[in-house]
């Protein structure tokens, strides 16, 4: 059960912020965490910004996922070996292999930790280049580039999902990158449902 009520207003911001250093920083500051709810922000933390090459290296592990998950959904009719191995990668990265385990609060942790990699994700998606073609000579509008971060969340999550067949232990991922989408921007809500319409059609 996600239900963000569980969270204070520090630890929301926390989830809000974008900066691996500066939500670092705050988490140190909040105050009346449980000792689960610390220990899987604590772990969480270190699962998606460690470097496995180098643990003094900040990289945001999660964001690369937002990156490489479409690309492979789009040719998951030729690479589905790959998407099967991926799945079961990500699962295991994202922590989510048996989400039996976690109690209300923990699964909302989870579910905003996620929130936050999507929100990141979609911060960089009025960059000049970005859904730009032809070797980034033809630029995209304003629209398309909605329209492209709406294919990119979907692809990432439910699209990756049901094609991997693993809607069950990516529900938490699914959910939290679909409602960070809902509320950058209603041209991108509406394409994502037209996917998701689309793709129960085709089942």
């Amino acid at each position: 059960m996600i239900d963000t009520a569980l969270i204070n207003e520090e630890l929301t911001k926390y989830f809000r912020e974008l900066s691996p250093r500066d939500r670092r920083l705050m988490f140190e500051q909040i105050e009346g965490l449980s000792d689960e709810a610390s220990d899987l922000c604590r772990k969480l933390y270190k699962a998606r910004y460690t470097d496995p090459k180098d643990p003094e290296h900040v990289v945001d592990n999660w964001l690369w996922k937002m990156v490489y998950l479409p690309g492979l959904y789009s040719k998951k009719f030729f690479f589905r070996a790959g998407i099967k191995s991926e799945a079961e990668r990500t699962v295991k990265d994202l922590m989510l292999e048996d989400t039996s385990v976690y109690n209300d609060l923990e699964k909302t942790i989870l579910y905003m930790e996620f929130r936050n990699v999507a929100k990141r994700y979609l911060s960089t998606c009025g960059n000049d280049n970005y859904a730009s073609t032809m070797l980034g000579l033809k630029k995209a509008g304003p629209d398309e580039k909605k329209i492209k971060a709406a294919e990119d969340i979907w692809g990432a999550s439910k699209g990756f999902a049901g094609a991997a067949r693993e809607e069950e232990r990516l529900e938490i991922w699914c959910a939290a990158l679909r409602d960070e989408l809902f509320q950058y921007d209603e041209i991108s809500k509406e394409h994502f449902e037209a996917l998701e319409r689309g793709a129960k059609k085709k089942k």
